[in-house]
């Protein structure tokens, strides 16, 4: 075992230096062999050699050791192109390291897993679909919470895994470890809260992930009070994907509408629709305008009427647009219809219609909906779609 050991570190470092460039397919070949052949082995206790015998605790000891210094070879192989493909094929072996309670021996499994995810679409599917793999990332979460290293580690992994356009492997981080990336996104890094919100964002694009994230994580409960934050970086990611989670194409996950309103949203984005941000002033708009496709928010939305008249009049295109929209759905509603008619709401529109008349979109959802349920009482609430 020894032997192996010191074997394992010399080709570490081989692998770590200038003569990698070097290696010759065969050795490369060789290379992958000998380190299945050390991941694969069972570093447990052998039966018979369990309490009282110190040398069986010895050998276990040393069999963990030599486990450790193949992962972290392997680490040093996951930086070489030409080795990646092979170690694509031992995502199962390495999952056993992910959990492991040496702290050094988990960052180095991660940190191979994520080269593997983002050498492509098949590779991160080889990781993420391979047995019990977010359990183990999440049971490295839980074991090392307090360690900065294993957050960067799971951040770096999701990433890899988010980026690689693969929905199995966004619906299976949405499913089992939407409150890791949550947690990750309340640490006290800048940094690291902005990778982590990007990786809500890629999730809660896709309509599945939408529902699963609401209906057993709470998700947007938790990311609300994340709007009070003063980055305006951070501000239209969190609007953003609050909208997302909001905005959908199917009644099903409609609900999250209604979350949006019952988890206090309304003020705000109200504050955030009227940002200098054109980032944050949009996307605050669009998450307005999301809430707006479930009626039960109408009637204490009638606070940021104002907002919305303000923004169809001085807001972006795009803004503009999502404000026509929540009007229109708001107008759908009685007591909302007649609060948007005091104020306004009719001039307003024809007028942002009349200065925007080249914005065929824009001047259509006025004439055809907005107007159409303001003035003949319509009745019809649309859900609300991305940009």
């Amino acid at each position: 075992i020894a032997l192996r050991s010191a074997c394992l570190s010399a080709l570490s470092q081989i692998l770590g230096s200038a003569a990698k460039s070097c290696l010759e397919p065969a050795a490369a070949t060789q290379v992958m062999t000998s380190l299945v052949s050390v991941l694969s082995e069972d570093t447990s206790e052998p039966e018979g050699k369990k309490k009282g015998k110190k040398k069986g605790k010895d050998s276990a000891e040393k069999r963990k050791e030599l486990r450790v210094a193949a992962i972290k070879t392997a680490e040093k192989a996951a930086h070489i192109p030409e080795l990646v493909g092979g170690l694509s094929k031992m995502a199962g072996p390495i999952l056993g390291s992910v959990a492991s309670e040496n702290i050094e021996e988990s960052v180095a499994s991660l940190s191979i897993l994520q080269s593997i995810a983002a050498s492509g679409v098949v590779a991160a599917e080889s990781v993420c679909l391979a047995d019990g793999c977010m359990q183990q990332v999440v049971a490295a979460a839980e074991l090392h919470r307090a360690a900065p290293d294993i957050r960067w580690a799971i951040a770096g992994l999701f990433e890899a895994l988010t980026n690689s356009g693969s929905d199995d492997c966004s619906m299976l981080i949405a499913h089992h470890a939407t409150p890791i990336v949550v947690a990750l996104a309340k640490t006290n890094d800048p940094e690291l809260q902005m990778r982590a919100l990007k990786i809500l964002r890629r999730l809660a694009m896709t309509g599945i992930n939408k529902f699963t994230m609401q209906k057993s994580y709470q998700a947007i409960h938790e990311l609300v009070p994340l709007l009070a934050r003063h980055d305006p970086a951070q501000q239209a990611l969190v609007s953003e994907i609050l909208a997302h989670m909001a905005s959908t194409d199917n009644a099903f996950y409609g609900e999250n509408a209604k979350a949006l309103g019952e988890a206090r949203a309304l003020k705000p984005l109200m504050v955030l629709a009227k940002s200098r941000d054109s980032i944050v002033h949009r996307n605050a708009t669009w998450a307005l305008a999301a809430m707006t496709a479930c009626e039960k928010n109408h009637v204490p939305m009638r606070a940021c009427i104002d907002t919305l008249l303000m923004v169809v009049e001085r807001g972006t295109p795009v803004a503009q647009r999502y404000a026509v929209m929540a009007v229109s759905n708001m107008a759908a509603t009685d007591r909302t219809r007649e609060m948007l008619k005091s104020k306004g709401a009719e001039g307003i529109l024809r007028k942002c219609a009349h200065n925007n008349s080249g914005d065929r979109m824009l001047t259509e959802l006025i004439h055809k909906t907005a107007l159409h349920n303001l003035k003949r009482m319509g009745t019809q609430v649309f859900n609300i779609p991305a940009p």
